[in-house]
């Protein structure tokens, strides 16, 4: 395993914040990876220098190209090698003697090749980086961004908005890129954005810990997200996770579990799957919360950014119709949340402002009906709610257009309950309800489009709040 020396920690470090980058092998052909990388980085657009380099132009995209990477004073601090793996391997001693902070390397063709050849590449790969202290990122990977400071620096589609409802405080590594973009996709779908994208392909120089100990002091980030494939030599990572416990959320997705899987992942990323009991003890251990699909990141990774920890298992659900409950109740209350009797001046209270008439059976959940499509009855029987002694709350509601939904009392109730963990459903389809997540999480609400995504976001909350310490609980998470 690679160690990061202190100088390339603080290579890496001004590489993730970079304020110019290198493009070698940029290319005006829009089918090749040369293409890719330079667009996203003028399109986003990066407030820093850009430098593409290919001596076969004069420009591309109306920027000057250069012929070497040597002609480039003062030194970039990021290269981004969009070459074969070979040329990449080479330009290694060049780019670090020139002054150069850091590096990508795209492609791949390194450990995750069978045979003696991907193992010697591998080899040398590691052996160059360390003798000049360059840290490399990848290679075989998408390459990363840093979308807090306009950095987008990789060569597949990712549409992020350059201006996000909130400030974003997710960072995903990932070692699939194509998972990282499927997980990045999903939380766009929830009305946010995310903040860091790194895709770490191989580690074969740098891996999940050194990228975590240098984000870990960006205070805008909150929230990490793990695509974890296979690690030879998981303890660094566990160490670091254990570090940022109580500082940190992290969520974590792990795929090869099973022995089948094993070749495949290898054939990836080069890294074996390994023994998954030992990794699901290592997240427990670490505070981690894990999940099961690359949705349920998203779904997990925007509760844990955007609503406090709950101090207990006392949940209260609230709806105007009982079936979302329903779907909700079963499963939170497998995950372990309690969802305890309302009290009886409270369910006198709610009678009086839904009706004395109303043909429901007040419990919870607490089903308002009918009386529950009108928004003022709705939020007079939320705040009713919101003085009882729950530790969390989910609020269901389901989008008419000829009915206003009740957003801006959420939106007070939200300022007025701060310390209270609330979740939201919007009951909708995505053309419709997507806008309407970007809306709520401007104004601080933690939404959701399905009670099973509210629902999971619940369960995110609870264990996390369970591996923290904060709450104890009768049975294990």
């Amino acid at each position: 395993m690679t160690k990061l020396s202190s100088v390339m920690k603080e290579k890496l470090k001004k590489a993730l914040y970079a304020k110019s980058i290198a493009l070698v092998g940029a290319s005006p052909d829009q089918l090749a990876v040369g293409f890719g990388t330079l667009y996203n980085i003028l399109r986003w657009p990066f407030k820093g220098s850009v430098f593409p380099i290919n001596p076969k132009y004069d420009s591309i995209m109306g920027i000057k190209c250069y012929k070497s990477l040597e002609e480039i004073v003062p030194p970039p601090d990021l290269v981004v090698f969009l070459v074969n793996h070979r040329l990449a391997l080479e330009m290694i001693p060049t780019a670090a003697r020139h002054g150069c902070s850091a590096g990508i390397i795209v492609a791949g063709g390194f450990k995750e090749i069978s045979g003696e050849e991907g193992k010697s590449l591998e080899k040398a790969l590691v052996e160059s980086a360390v003798k000049h202290e360059f840290p490399i990122i990848g290679p075989n990977t998408l390459g990363f961004c840093n979308f807090l400071d306009g950095i987008h620096a990789i060569f597949a589609h990712l549409d992020v908005s350059p201006k996000p409802p909130i400030s974003p405080s997710i960072a995903i590594l990932s070692q699939s890129g194509g998972v990282g973009l499927t997980i990045a996709s999903n939380i766009k779908s929830l009305g946010i954005e995310p903040a860091f994208f790194i895709g770490v392909g191989n580690r074969s120089v740098v891996d999940f810990e050194d990228y975590i100990s240098i984000l870990r002091e960006d205070n805008r980030l909150t929230t990490f997200c793990l695509f974890i494939e296979g690690m030879e030599y998981p303890r660094g990572l566990y160490e670091v996770l254990a570090e940022i416990n109580s500082s940190h959320h992290v969520v974590v997705y792990k795929a090869g579990k099973h022995e089948a899987v094993t070749k495949a992942t290898v054939t990836h990323t080069g890294a074996m799957a390994g023994n998954y009991a030992l990794y699901r003890a290592m997240f427990e251990q670490c505070g981690a919360v894990e999940v099961e699909s690359a949705r349920d990141v998203a779904v997990a990774a925007k509760a844990l950014s955007m609503v406090p920890l709950p101090k207990g298992n006392k949940l209260a659900i609230m709806t105007f119709t009982a079936g979302p409950a329903i779907v909700a109740m079963d499963r939170t209350v497998r995950a372990g949340w309690n969802l305890a009797p309302l009290s009886q001046g409270l369910l006198n209270r709610v009678r009086k402002i839904i009706g004395e008439n109303t043909p429901v059976d007040l419990q919870n959940p607490l089903d308002l009906t009918g009386p529950g499509f009108v928004p003022n009855t709705y939020a007079s029987v939320m705040e009713q709610v919101l003085q009882e002694d729950f530790d969390a709350y989910l609020f269901i509601w389901g989008i008419n257009p000829l009915i206003r939904p009740p957003i801006m009392e959420w939106k007070a109730f939200r300022e007025r309950y701060p310390e209270k963990s609330m979740i939201f459903v919007m009951i909708a389809h995505a053309e419709e309800g997507v806008p309407l997540l970007r809306e709520m999480a401007r104004l601080g609400l933690c939404g959701y489009l399905t009670p099973e995504d509210g629902a999971l976001a619940l369960n995110s909350l609870l264990k996390r709040a369970f591996r923290r310490g904060i709450i104890k609980l009768d049975q294990e998470l």
